[in-house]
């Protein structure tokens, strides 16, 4: 599909063509970005090919060429690092690369986490020493000197003649079983070569064997083991929040976690966590359907489910219960820290404050990073006009335009936690969805905390949390918890909630002072017969004070609309 300029905007597949375009131009369209793709539509193109499988290739290689922007589109892998083996060389290397080329190398990745690929380099220059150099290598070319790494252990030194070809391309074969998790196979040849070191005297050799061993087996002991069979998984989950949304593969090689691949997906607005699945699955594995794992296990059911499952060759499993259950849950979690990740980079950039945010997220443990924050605070002297504020912190900075003050209408005296519930029920019984906060911030104990807590239950809003700071010891009080979390005094976090408390606070002060300097005022004036309401706010706007008032004169009086002679006349003497 193309837009008035020809430029590709949608790319889709279907058994039949007619049906699926008449879906697109019929009056129902199933969303928002249905309807506007629609709206851009000026031209169609097709191609016809021989079966499902050769449209699934080529519906993901035009997404990938043309980038449309009504497609769902997973990032492209080559941002991502890979461990590449240069195998048309006689000494192949092993180094971290981002470039894919066909030139008969060997790749092994993607890795998201660029940090774990190196190290896991430098452990297997340990384990299986091999060369990292950019010398050109072959068994008649030979050079004088090797390099350091032959001096600290770390490479065989196939530039000065030390080892040979064929032992060499066994040290190889054996960092590719490391990579595809197939360890036991590794430590199996390991103990053949030890004990044929043993049986020949040679003790020295034969002990760097067992130590490689040791190494191996205590990397196995660290990774957590989910399944006996010894048979690879793909695990994915989705998390989608707004126009974001994740994607996490955790790779189970020889029933080992040994990796975890994290994707961004982008146009994934209106689009559903299914549609999302379809896209990712279709995009992740169109180069791979040669070398599928034994089961791919996915969170969500996947749009077209039994076209997707017979491409992917009936390996497809949506779990419901049990362990494959709890794996989902883990990758689901995973793609969830990312898109947190990712909002949290996106404010970096903005130069927000958002660093206490995130202190506070971690240090009590909340769902989700707090960016909208809301504090309440109740203001009263023995029971008489009692207010109560709300103030609205956004990414660690106030917003001053969701600030909002109320006065206490069905309390009588000074009752804190029915003045709080008050509050609570007349705010969420108004809040909009773009403006509910993701944590409310009580000023009080435990006492106050469980009233707004069941406030808050009881008003059916969700996805928001609630935590009360007292003010004695700035404990922070959580609902269902016993004790209190003590944040210390350097906390980022801690001086955010106080920032938050003062400043609600302020705001309810400032508030009260004037309900009752209004009342007062208002008390004074009232006396005084013959006089309006509105000349009364006149008169209080233009003086600020009946103590002003009381230093004026007629001349100054009568220049308040209507106030005439007699009337300033009358104000003087009342007020004298």
């Amino acid at each position: 599909m193309k837009n008035s300029s020809g430029n590709v905007i949608y790319v889709g597949k279907s058994k039949l063509l007619k049906n699926r375009i008449r879906s697109y131009f019929s009056s129902k369209h199933r969303d928002a970005k249905t309807i506007e793709l629609v709206s851009k539509i000026r031209d169609l193109d097709y191609i016809i090919t021989g079966n499902e499988e050769e449209a699934l290739l080529l519906e993901n290689n035009l997404i990938k060429k043309y980038k449309p922007k009504y497609n769902i589109l997973l990032m492209d892998d080559k941002q991502y690092p890979f461990i590449k083996i240069t195998l048309k060389e006689e000494f192949p290397r092993v180094f971290v690369t981002r470039d894919l080329k066909k030139d008969h190398s060997e790749y092994f990745g993607p890795y998201t986490d660029s940090k774990a690929i190196r190290k896991t380099l430098r452990l297997l220059e340990w384990i299986f020493p091999h060369r990292t150099c950019s010398r050109e290598i072959t068994e008649s070319k030979q050079y004088k000197r090797a390099c350091m790494n032959y001096q600290m252990g770390k490479c065989p030194a196939p530039c000065i003649g030390k080892i040979s070809r064929k032992e060499y391309k066994r040290t190889i074969s054996n960092i590719k079983k490391f990579l595809k998790g197939r360890n036991q196979d590794v430590i199996d040849e390991m103990k053949m070569e030890m004990t044929d070191h043993s049986a020949k005297l040679e003790f020295e050799k034969a002990a760097l064997v067992r130590d490689k061993i040791m190494n191996i087996q205590k990397l196995n002991h660290s990774r957590n083991m989910f399944f006996t069979d010894e048979k690879s998984r793909d695990v994915i989950g989705l998390y989608k929040e707004d126009n974001k949304a994740a994607v996490s593969v955790l790779k189970i090689l020889s029933g080992k976690l040994l990796n975890k691949e994290i994707y961004a997906l982008n146009n994934v607005e209106g689009s559903t966590e299914s549609e999302l699945m379809e896209a990712f699955i279709k995009q992740y594995y169109h180069e791979k359907t040669e070398n599928l794992p034994y089961r791919i296990i996915v969170q969500i059911v996947p749009e077209n489910q039994d076209e997707i499952n017979v491409w992917l060759k009936n390996k497809l499993l949506i779990p419901q219960r049990g362990e494959m259950k709890a794996l989902v849950t883990i990758a689901k979690d995973n793609a969830f820290n990312f898109v947190e990740e990712q909002k949290l980079k996106y404010l970096r950039k903005s130069n927000r404050t958002i660093f206490p945010v995130k202190e506070l997220k971690d240090k009590l443990g909340l769902k989700k990073l707090p960016r909208k924050i809301v504090c309440f605070d109740i203001s009263t002297i023995q029971g008489t006009d009692t207010v109560s504020s709300l103030v609205f912190f956004e990414n660690g900075k106030p917003k001053k335009k969701n600030y909002r003050r109320f006065i206490i209408k069905t309390v009588i005296g000074q009752d804190d936690f029915a003045s709080l519930a008050e509050t609570l029920n007349r705010y969420l019984g108004k809040i909009e969805e773009y403006d509910k906060p993701d944590l409310m911030v009580i000023d009080g104990g435990k006492g106050q905390l469980s009233s707004s807590f069941a406030a808050l239950q009881q008003s059916g809003v969700e996805d928001v949390e609630m935590i009360s700071l007292a003010k004695r010891l700035e404990e922070v009080f959580l609902p269902g918890r016993k004790s209190s979390i003590i944040l210390p005094r350097t906390s980022s976090a801690l001086r955010l909630l106080v920032n938050l408390r003062d400043e609600a606070h302020r705001f309810a002060i400032t508030f009260h002072r004037k309900r009752r300097s209004s009342r007062t005022l208002i008390s004074e004036l009232s006396s005084i017969e013959g006089v309006g309401e509105n000349t009364k706010f006149l008169l209080l706007r233009h003086f600020g004070s009946v103590a002003n008032m009381k230093k004026s004169n007629v001349t100054e009086l009568t220049k308040i609309k209507g106030v005439g002679q007699k009337t300033a006349e009358k104000i003087l003497s009342a007020l004298s």
